[in-house]
């Protein structure tokens, strides 16, 4: 049954060699960027791609394993990702085009949130494994892991677009509420507090020069995503503010600089009773009409943002790299493999 299964896949992944000169030619790819992205509620196991024009296109089948955050390798050959197949949270990274797939941590802790080096060389993750979530970093095929830090309470790191740097969010210390945004050398040395923050997660513009984040909302008057530069000057606000109970998660900056994206719920008025209450609420139903919004980063306060089509609780975003579209494994031939993008599903919005 595995071999039979197998062979499916590379069958599939064939069938998307043979179309991608029809996608290349038309010109297409080089006028949009595109979101790629996993349901919450994801059966068939696939990433979904989105494009900035809101049309959501032929998803990429990824294997039996569920598929939680993930990062694409810079030449758009693999994907890191996080999943429990073995009982708990490790990470993998799969070949998107043959479906193979290797292990690269098997510590019997939580290993989540791998973050691909711009460069190549390394992928960083949170990892409890020595009892607190603190970073590390290993090289791309899981060797030399290295602890980056050493105060708990971190979460998914953010590589600088040189690969030289790491921010982050970490949770403020004993009883303290919130959290602070961080930024460290790719070593671990240097460690730098540049702000106040409300979220786990942040992004560095393509430039390297600000990192995007959420501050708390008592000192903004709402929900929105600000940047800041990296010595922690310069506050800027890069969407529109939301009021009322609502979340922002998974800001992610696009390649060209031109687009923010991120996750926008406004929870039921119960759950937002609940969460002011404290409590605890499983994210599936926390985000269950969540939508994905990108806004252009050129307006002042991101201007009014686009909505992307509801309907699939998108669970965590990733710009897809350009290299996705073009790989050229030698000089001497030229492959190009994912033609079967333009072909998309019709959906409301």
């Amino acid at each position: 049954m595995r071999m039979k299964r197998t062979r499916t896949y590379v069958i599939l992944g064939m069938a998307l060699l043979l179309s991608i000169s029809l996608f290349i030619n038309s010109g297409w790819a080089a006028k949009t960027e595109i979101i790629s992205f996993v349901p919450r509620t994801n059966k068939d196991r696939s990433i979904h791609f989105i494009d900035t024009q809101g049309e959501l296109l032929q998803g990429l089948m990824v294997g039996s394993g569920r598929i939680g955050s993930f990062s694409w390798s810079p030449d758009g050959r693999s994907i890191a990702h996080g999943s429990n197949q073995d009982g708990d949270p490790d990470i993998y990274v799969r070949d998107v085009r043959t479906d193979v797939e290797r292990q690269l941590t098997f510590h019997d802790s939580r290993d989540i949130w791998p973050a691909w080096s711009p460069n190549g060389k390394w992928i960083a993750f949170i990892s409890e494994r020595d009892g607190e979530m603190d970073i590390y970093r290993m090289d791309a095929d899981g060797a030399n892991v290295k602890r980056l830090t050493n105060r708990g309470g971190c979460k998914k790191p953010a590589w600088s677009p040189d690969s030289q740097s790491i921010a982050f969010s970490a949770s403020k210390k004993e009883a303290e509420i919130g959290s602070d945004l961080y930024v460290m050398s790719a070593e671990g040395r240097g460690l730098k507090r540049l702000v106040d923050t409300s979220a786990g997660v942040c992004t560095w513009s393509p430039d390297g020069k600000e990192i995007a984040y959420i501050p708390p909302g008592d000192a903004v008057g709402g929900v929105a995503l600000f940047s800041i530069d990296i010595n922690g000057k310069n506050m800027r606000q890069l969407t529109r503010l939301y009021e009322g109970l609502t979340l922002i998660t998974s800001p992610i900056w696009s390649p060209s600089g031109k687009w923010i994206a991120y996750i926008l719920t406004e929870p039921p008025e119960v759950l937002g009773q609940r969460l002011l209450e404290g409590a605890r609420i499983p994210a599936d139903e926390l985000f269950a009409n969540a939508v994905i919004c990108i806004a252009n980063t050129d307006d002042v306060g991101g201007g009014e943002p686009i909505e992307m089509p509801r309907g699939l609780v998108p669970g965590h975003l990733e710009w897809m790299p350009a290299e996705f579209l073009s790989v050229s494994p030698s000089a001497e031939k030229r492959i190009t493999f994912w033609g079967a993008l333009k072909q998309k599903e019709h959906t409301s919005k």
